[in-house]
């Protein structure tokens, strides 16, 4: 079966490879170099810089379809839409930590910037390390994909349990961060903006929590997109473009989120459908793709309609709208 993977992975041509890698570095380059000066993002610059995105991983879609037909571009879509709504609860995560490190005032806020910059370099390294492992072990044993279910399953419990309490972890505390301590002079001062000036700076403290944090996601990730998407090219792909727009998606959810305030919880219901679609696959059971993206859509778009219709609970997912 381990046969299999290395199969999957020479199939990849190498137009493949170009058709994928060239639009998507200078995508990314274009982004990073665009907000190198770490300014402040409007919602509507980050919605602008969003919709750029999506665009983008539609035209690479629209490849897909021509390349390879509807199948391969619907496994393509699913992987996409399921990385994307993974996002929403792990970017919130990245704005409790630069709250940690007192990056949220007015006049820190903008080193928000710079810490992503890096920090999104780090998921997508992080997401082709992890996607490339998930899918040469996939295919060695139905037990794989149960083991990959009850990853799942853990990831809901703890979205579960972290509920309304997500804001009392300590994260400048992070184990991330006290390893840091331990090997190298610290200098508590931001005031130089920089990652090192005497010692390591708080921004550069924050920057090592995020990446931790981009590790753990990455691998919470990697048994989600394999339920769905088992070709590699279409799985690592797919989750590639998903997190190459995260900083804009960062500053657009955290404006957006008082009003999106029921949306984690439709991630944790998608959630426990992939863990359902793993363990079935398991079992022999495979679900169409079109069903699957279905169910995806209708989920993730019955969370959006219930924020919008009801009213949040007190204090529900309430974020000052200065962050942004």
């Amino acid at each position: 079966m381990l046969a299999d993977s290395f199969a999957a992975f020479q199939s990849i041509t190498l137009v493949e490879l170009l058709v994928f890698l060239i639009p998507f570095v200078l995508a990314v380059l274009v982004d990073l170099m665009s907000h190198k000066k770490g300014s402040v993002s409007s919602m509507k610059e980050a919605a602008t810089w969003s919709v750029i995105w999506i665009i983008c991983s539609a035209l690479f879609g629209g490849y897909i379809w021509w390349a390879r037909g509807a199948e391969a571009a619907s496994l393509y879509t699913t992987g996409y839409v399921l990385e994307k709504a993974l996002a929403v609860d792990n970017l919130f995560a990245f704005y409790l930590i630069f709250k940690a490190f007192g990056l949220t005032q007015p006049h820190t806020h903008h080193f928000q910037h710079r810490i992503l910059y890096w920090g999104i370099l780090g998921a997508i390294v992080f997401r082709i390390l992890f996607l490339g492992a998930g899918a040469m072990i996939v295919n060695l044993s139905p037990y794989v994909l149960i083991a990959f279910a009850l990853v799942v399953l853990w990831t809901v419990w703890k979205m579960w349990n972290s509920g309304d309490h997500e804001e009392d972890i300590d994260y400048a505390n992070h184990w991330s961060v006290n390893l840091v301590r331990k090997v190298a002079r610290v200098n508590p001062s931001i005031e130089s903006g920089k990652f090192f000036s005497h010692g390591a700076t708080p921004l550069f403290l924050c920057l090592i929590c995020i990446e931790a944090c981009d590790v753990i996601f990455a691998f919470d990730s990697m048994p989600v997109i394999v339920a769905v998407v088992r070709d590699p090219y279409l799985m690592i792909t797919s989750s590639l473009w998903a997190a190459a727009g995260l900083r804009s998606l960062y500053f657009l959810l955290v404006a957006a989120r008082n009003l999106f305030w029921a949306l984690d919880k439709a991630v944790m219901l998608l959630l426990v459908f992939v863990s359902g679609k793993l363990i079935g696959s398991a079992f022999g059971f495979h679900l169409p793709n079109a069903v699957s993206l279905s169910i995806v859509a209708a989920i993730l778009g019955a969370g959006i309609v219930y924020s919008i219709r009801v009213k949040p609970p007190e204090n529900k997912g309430q974020i000052p709208n200065s962050v942004a």
